[in-house]
């Protein structure tokens, strides 16, 4: 790969210059006066990183399968394979759960994906560090950036060496930021959690290059975002020790109270083995939460969470409208449990989606305007139970309203940081867009061009960072005045269907709507286009017929197989998007990828990322004997629809919510 430019390089050091001169946040502190890792971070950092593996290593990094439960048939029984262009792993076990498995929940690995750490050498800013784990990390972003190289990565510094650090660290995260084409949004959100107090990891950004030892040479990936591990390092870095408890939660819809056996809370995804008393303490807050009437919650709660902790923690993510986390999806924080109080507390993690990027909770101008009085979507049982207590509610709102006026106002630290972290990176992104344009150039026709920006990633649109902040800082202000309600979130595609919700769960009275079924946008359209003989109902023949018409375009050759982006486009050629769809909002065609993706790699029988007719055929007439319930080898209205919520129901974790029974 040809050496950076003189320009360029002294464009960068001037813009990092310029950035260093004033301090950001909090964040940008150091934690110890002697922390070794201190200068691995920095708000404007960018570090020259050069992975470098051998083609076998590459090879078996590639996930296992490539399928995602909750959207389209689960992985196994001959269906999913590895993402597109990968090579199935050697060895790899059989993709899927094995027959007579219960229905699977959303955690790591069941978008189909399971990483394995290779041998690896990386160089940071010239220093060689050889012998290091590497493998991918993420869930949606990877699975946007799987028929790439430009992937997220994990480097584990002593994966294959006990005694291997660098400065001090363990691992680093290395995120490619696929879902913010700002790649601000991490740099600038972490320390908005510091600032309110709350233990975040540091970040820097890095260059990333990758040679693949006989295929590429110093390929330039682009422009990372450098994140610090949460794990026994981070800990003992905000606490006297690293002895308590970590907790990565994950398929629980907040804490779900499951019972009193600790081997019952997988989903809580421990990272360290708990004592029987941290497990007890855990238990305990889970059933409070779930189960305790409001007197003993109000009075027992101080006792296993740290009130004012979590109070500043969820006034951070409703401030910056995270959606991606605690406030919707079933993952993205982390819960510790200290050794030293016994008292939980919520730390924040993969903030590439905060300041109301999370299209699927409501538009960017919905968001902007965030409930701060209800600003989880669906159900929440600790958000919820937790506001309803007036001094809580009242030391969030404090918090709230410290934080916004400290970070998002007119001379606030995020308002201050936007412009000159831009100005760091710019020549980075530039570099960035050169590289797309000669990758483009070379791409046969059809797709959706390069995945990172414009109208292929369903996370381009939205107004600029600063809109944001001044439009988010007017909401508060507002809702704590008393003189609006803000914006009641939902999981789903655009605008609820009524009006602002209530303070109770998706589809409850004064509520958000739940999450839209399938069918209720497609039955219609679908039935209009397969039904040839018009008799309202939909048989086998003319349901392989629509499938086969995806191969057959009027005015275009005939195709024998189709990759990943031409089935998605021939789909939404063929489809209505979801409803919902507002001004600047994500286009249809990458809804439809980000939902149709892993349908296409349940398809794909071969896993050789390609359609044929043959496989859709056989997935088709599948799908079909299993909704012709009446066995009349017709599908009606209801069967049809029954069928398209089967295949495609709502998102992981958007189903009826879980927990114990009512509390009284």
């Amino acid at each position: 790969m040809r050496a950076i430019s003189k320009a360029l390089l002294a464009g960068a050091c001037v813009a990092i210059a310029l950035v260093a001169a004033a301090p950001l946040a909090a964040a940008d502190a150091p934690g110890t006066a002697t922390d070794p890792a201190d200068p691995v971070f920095g708000a404007a950092r960018v570090w020259d990183v050069h992975l470098r593996v051998t083609a076998d290593a590459w090879r078996n990094m590639q996930p296992a399968s490539g399928g995602m439960p909750g959207f389209g048939p689960p992985p196994g029984g001959g269906f999913g394979g590895p993402p597109p262009g990968n090579p199935p792993r050697p060895g790899a076990a059989p993709a899927g759960p094995p027959p007579g498995s219960p229905p699977q929940r959303f955690r790591p690995g069941s978008f189909g994906y399971e990483f394995e750490y290779a041998p690896a050498t990386i160089e940071l800013d010239g220093e060689r560090i050889d012998n290091v784990g590497l493998r991918f990390k993420g869930n949606g972003t990877y699975m946007m950036s799987a028929s790439g190289r430009r992937r997220p990565f994990k480097v584990d510094f002593n994966r294959f060496d006990d005694e291997q650090r660098f400065h001090g660290l363990q691992q680093i995260n290395l995120h490619n930021n696929v879902m913010d084409p700002t790649r601000l949004r991490q740099a600038l959100s972490y320390p908005v959690f510091a600032a309110a107090g709350i233990p975040s990891p540091r970040t820097a950004f890095a260059a990333v290059h990758l040679t693949i030892d006989g295929e590429v040479d110093r390929e330039f990936l682009g422009l990372y975002t450098l994140v610090e591990e949460v794990d026994k390092t981070f800990l003992r870095r905000h606490y006297e020790s690293a002895k308590g408890l970590l907790l990565k939660p994950e398929g629980t819809q907040g804490l779900e109270y499951l019972g009193d056996d600790w081997d019952q809370y997988e989903w809580y995804n421990a990272k360290t083995k708990p004592t029987p008393a941290q497990a007890a303490h855990i238990i305990e807050l889970a059933r409070l939460i779930n189960q305790a009437d409001d007197a003993e919650f109000r009075e027992r709660l101080a006792q296993h969470l740290d009130i004012d902790a979590f109070s500043r923690f969820l006034a951070a993510n409703t401030l910056m409208a995270n959606m991606d986390s605690f406030l919707t999806q079933v993952h993205n924080y982390y819960v510790y449990l200290p050794a030293e109080s016994n008292r939980a507390v919520f730390l924040p993690w993969d903030l590439d989606l905060s300041m109301g990027a999370f299209f699927l909770a409501g538009t960017p101008e919905q968001l902007q305007d965030l409930s701060i009085a209800h600003p989880h979507a669906g159900q929440n049982r600790l958000i919820e139970r937790f506001l309803e207590v007036e001094e809580f509610d009242a030391s969030y709102r404090r918090a709230l309203g410290e934080l916004a006026e400290s970070q998002f106002g007119s001379e606030g630290a995020v308002t201050v940081a936007i412009p000159k972290l831009r100005a760091a990176i710019e020549p980075w992104l530039e570099r960035e867009r050169k590289a797309e344009e000669a990758a483009a150039a070379n791409r046969p026709p059809g797709g959706f061009g390069a995945p990172f920006r414009g109208p292929g990633n369903p996370f381009s649109g939205g107004p600029p960072l600063e809109t944001f902040l001044e439009r988010r800082l007017e909401s508060v202000r507002a809702q704590l005045a008393g003189t609006s309600q803000g914006f009641t979130p939902q999981f789903g595609f655009g605008p609820p269907a009524g009006g602002p919700g209530g303070p109770r769960g998706p589809g409850g009275p004064g509520g958000p709507p739940a999450f839209p079924k399938p069918s209720e946008f497609w039955s219609q359209p679908l039935t209009a286009a397969l039904d040839a003989d018009r008799n309202g109902l939909i048989a086998l023949d003319e349901l392989l017929a629509g499938g086969r018409r995806l191969f057959d375009r009027d005015g275009e050759p005939p195709r024998d197989s189709l990759s990943e982006d031409d089935f998605v486009e021939r789909l939404a050629a063929a489809l209505p998007p979801p409803p919902g769809g507002a001004p600047g909002g994500p286009p249809p065609v990458a809804i439809l990828k980000f939902i149709f993706g892993p349908v296409f790699r349940a398809g794909d029988a071969d896993g050789d990322g390609t359609l044929t007719p043959a496989e859709v055929e056989t997935a088709l007439s599948s799908v079909f004997q299993k909704a012709d319930a009446d066995a009349s080898a017709d599908l009606n209205a209801e069967e049809l629809g029954a069928a398209i919520n089967d295949v495609f129901p709502p998102p992981p974790g958007q189903g009826p919510p879980p927990g114990g029974p009512p509390r009284p």
